[in-house]
Order: structure tokens, then C-alpha cells, then sequence
């Protein structure tokens, strides 16, 4: 007992330093279903529409491969759309708006109009490192006037000098400069080794040509870090200070450490390569897929998962990226494959796989969370029952919501990769007093939840813990 007191304090400091060192509060709603379905691997990528069908709220559009997670294995991609703020989902048409695709994505370009790239097929990798390097011609750009009802689609064609083998694969988002110039990061394969790459195009996605190398395996060495997969997986934004960040996967294990370069003149140059620290005790930032998100609000969100350690999110508070929070959980049931998107000032959608199924969390990452307690009382009768771990409570009268908030202890014996970190707190959509955790929590791991109260002024109550749980595999 004394050593799980210890471990839920350290969890507790943790928290409390992370989110007080900038009064930056995370909170998360109840998870929303997206699309399940056989076959999927992935989360896909969202895009956000604006005003679709006349309607108020933004139509969030997500699409997403329909096939295992290889090469020249597709059977296309699946849509779904949300007109309601991703709240509830419908599903769309398949193989929209370019078909046979092996992955696609969209992204709004300055003008508002919406661009889409898909990948026709990816290359071989034994077969890559014997081939000649050519201009790759297997994707498809495509780009809408009139919020995806239309589409003008042409051939996009990517040039890789041979110095530099051939181009693996192009990766989420596109972005423009002020000149209305396309970037977007890659990685590519060659006999002299891998790298991560930035592409440029200065006719609306017809053709990229390579603007700079951001890393090489020798530059990842030489932060410390080892590039042992080929999968060089790029994420890069614009920051609060005008210079372009990256991160990049260097490998598949969960101790895989993400690193980290910067450029100041537009992608031309990049700085040394630096592994990614985070929280008091600069704990390397490890996992798969990354993403980034400069947040309206100034604040940078760093976005990663691995199937035996979370997917979590680091926060930059002042918008920079050289310095970050401690992680905070969203889910610890999902694949490496996440994405996420900003849908407002303060909020982001972030997109999870697990179980041929892709799940969505409303994210809010709030500045300036009142700092004063709620008068309200502490919830009383936290219990947790079933295999789905559902939380029941007593609640309060004048309470306009909870926040509930899972609390790791102890991983799974069997799994040794799994860290302790603090998860973002749960706050319901109403004054419910209960919710189910079993797409939330660790298999296996030992955690308390605590529940406390909202009032109307977003203050909050003391929090009011159930006894200690080991959660067992939820029902689907």
C-alpha cells in the first residue's frame, strides 16, 4: 500500500507541474465512435469543412485506409463525416474523392479551398534500394472550390534526386507559405540510409521537388537516438515564434525516442537534431506516428502512440517547442497510427485505432482554468463494476459536470513498456454520474478513478476515489 501511495503521488506532482507551470488544463470527453470496421489498422486523417450543408457546425471529414497497415496491399479507403463537430459520425462514400487509394489525406489550403493527395501504391523496399531514382508518378492530387462537392484531379509527381534513392512516402499535412508555395515532409530510402525529407511544390501539387534534408541516420546518432526503422515518419508546424518544428519517429519499440529539429529560414536549413525531453524529469518522448498542432491559443500540441504505452499528448505552452509538459493519456487502448485535428480555439479532435475501430476524443486544452475551488462537495460512492469498467457515482445537486480521472498505479505484469503517466480527466457532457472507462484504460494495470465535481463557473470540487481495481479485458 505504501508504495502505491507513492506512485499516485509522484502521478499527482507530475500533473500538478505540468498543467500549473503554465495553468494550461487538458480535459477530454467520453469517446465517440467514428467508424468500425474490418481491416482497419490506422486512425486516417481528418479535415475540417466549413458551414457544409449550411449548417453551423464544421464538417469534419475523415478518411481513412481500408486495408492492413503494408504496402500495394489496398483495397481503397473508407469516409466517414461528421456535421455536428465530430459529436456523431455517418458513414460516407468509399474511395472518395480518388479511388484505389493506398492512403489519402486533405488539408485547407490559405484560400479555403481543400486539396487532397493520394497515394496510388509505395514502393517495395528491397525492390526500392536496387531500382533507379525516378520521378515517382503514383499519386493523385486533387483540389475543391466548393467544400469537396467538386474536384479538378491531376497526376502529382515527386522528383528525388539519386543521390537521395527513392521517395518512401509523402506524409501529412500540407502546408502553404505566405507565396503560396506547398510543403509537406517525406521520408526516402537509399543504399547510403534513410532519411527525412521536406518537399516543395510551386504549382499546386503537381510536382514536388525536394526542398532540404531535415535528418539523416548520421544527424539521429548524433542526438543520442538510433534510426532503426525505415519508416522515418515525419510531423511538422509552424510555431508561435514563426520557425518550422519537426518530430520524427526513429523506430517501432516503445522506447523508440522521438527527435526533434528546427528552421528558421522556411525549411531551407535545419538545426542540429535533438531528441525530445518532456516534463520536470525530461524523460524522453518515445512512440510511432508523431503529430504536431499549433493551437489558435498559442499552444503546441505533440501527438503520439504505441500500442504498449499510451497515446498521449506533450504540451508546449508558449507555442515553441523547447519545452514540454508531461505526457497526458487520452487512451492506453489504441494503435501507433493516431492523428489528430485543431476544430477550435482551445479544442482538437484526436483520432485512435484499436480493434478494427477508430475512435474520436474531443480535446480541450484550456489557459486559464479557474484557479478557486467549487463550494460544491466532494462526490461521494465511487464504485466500479464490470468488465467494461463502468464508474458510478453519487453526485451533487448543482453540479454541471464531472470530471473523472483514472489514476495508473501498477502496469500489467506482462507488460513491461507501459509508463506511468497522468491521464487527461474525463469530463462529462452533462451531469450524468456515471461513465464506462473500457475503451480508456490499460489491460491489465492497476488504477483507482477519481470523480469530482464541476460547477457553472468551471470550478472544481475535492475529488472523492473508488478502491483500487486490475482492469480485465472489456467486451467490444
Amino acid at each position: 500500500m505504501k508504495r502505491s501511495l507513492l506512485i499516485t503521488f509522484a502521478t499527482f506532482l507530475m500533473v500538478s507541474q505540468a498543467t500549473r507551470a503554465a495553468n494550461v488544463q487538458v480535459t477530454v470527453a467520453p469517446v465517440v465512435t467514428v467508424r468500425e470496421r474490418e481491416g482497419i489498422t490506422g486512425a486516417g486523417w481528418a479535415a475540417a469543412y466549413d458551414g457544409a450543408n449550411g449548417a453551423t457546425a464544421r464538417r469534419i471529414v475523415q478518411i481513412y485506409p481500408n486495408h492492413p497497415d503494408d504496402w500495394d496491399k489496398s483495397v481503397g479507403t473508407g469516409l466517414s463525416y461528421s456535421d455536428d463537430g465530430g459529436l456523431t459520425w455517418k458513414a460516407g462514400p468509399d474511395n472518395s474523392p480518388l479511388a484505389g487509394m493506398v492512403d489519402m489525406w486533405q488539408d485547407r489550403l490559405r484560400n479555403g479551398e481543400l486539396i487532397t493527395l493520394g497515394i496510388r501504391s509505395l514502393p517495395n523496399r528491397e525492390k526500392a534500394l536496387t531500382a533507379p531514382a525516378t520521378a515517382t508518378s503514383e499519386y493523385l492530387v486533387a483540389l475543391s472550390k466548393d467544400q469537396g462537392k467538386n474536384w479538378q484531379t491531376e497526376t502529382a509527381r515527386l522528383h528525388c534526386p539519386s543521390n537521395l534513392g527513392v521517395i518512401a512516402r509523402p506524409l501529412p499535412r500540407i502546408f502553404e507559405d505566405e507565396r503560396g508555395a506547398l510543403f509537406m515532409p517525406a521520408f526516402s530510402w537509399s543504399k547510403t540510409g534513410n532519411r527525412a525529407l521536406l518537399l516543395k511544390s510551386s504549382d499546386r501539387g503537381r510536382n514536388w521537388n525536394i526542398a532540404s534534408t531535415i535528418a539523416d541516420a548520421q544527424a539521429i546518432r548524433a542526438s543520442g537516438a538510433a534510426l532503426a526503422s525505415p519508416w522515418v515518419e515525419t510531423a511538422m508546424a509552424r510555431t508561435s515564434d514563426g520557425s518550422w518544428l519537426v518530430v520524427v519517429r526513429t523506430g517501432s519499440s516503445a522506447k523508440s525516442a522521438l527527435v526533434t529539429a528546427r528552421s528558421r529560414d522556411s525549411g531551407v536549413t535545419w538545426s542540429a537534431v535533438e531528441k525530445v525531453l518532456a516534463g520536470p524529469q525530461k524523460r524522453i518522448v518515445a512512440g510511432k506516428l508523431p503529430g504536431l498542432c499549433l493551437l489558435p491559443n498559442g499552444v503546441l500540441v505533440l501527438l503520439t502512440a504505441h500500442t504498449k504505452n499510451h497515446c498521449r499528448i506533450y504540451l508546449s505552452p508558449d507555442g515553441t517547442g523547447r519545452e514540454w509538459s508531461e505526457a497526458f493519456i487520452i487512451t492506453s487502448q489504441s494503435g501507433g497510427n493516431t492523428s489528430m485535428i485543431c476544430t477550435g480555439p482551445d479544442k482538437l479532435l484526436i483520432f485512435t485505432p484499436a480493434n478494427g475501430r477508430i475512435q474520436c476524443w474531443h480535446v480541450t486544452v484550456a489557459r486559464n482554468a479557474p484557479a478557486a475551488k467549487s463550494a460544491l462537495p466532494a462526490p461521494t460512492n465511487v464504485t466500479v463494476t464490470g468488465a467494461n469498467v463502468r464508474v458510478s457515482w453519487r453526485g451533487c445537486a448543482d453540479a454541471a459536470h464531472y470530471l473523472v480521472t483514472p489514476i495508473l498505479i501498477k502496469p500489467s505484469e506482462s507488460n513491461k513498456d507501459t509508463e506511468l503517466y497522468p491521464y487527461a480527466p474525463i469530463r462529462t457532457r452533462d451531469a450524468a454520474t456515471q461513465l464506462e472507462l473500457g475503451r480508456v484504460l490499460s489491460i491489465g494495470g492497476t488504477y483507482r478513478i477519481e470523480v469530482a465535481a464541476v460547477d457553472r463557473d468551471g470550478r472544481v470540487s475535492p475529488a472523492a476515489s473508488s478502491a483500487e481495481l486490475v482492469v480485465g479485458a472489456a467486451t467490444k
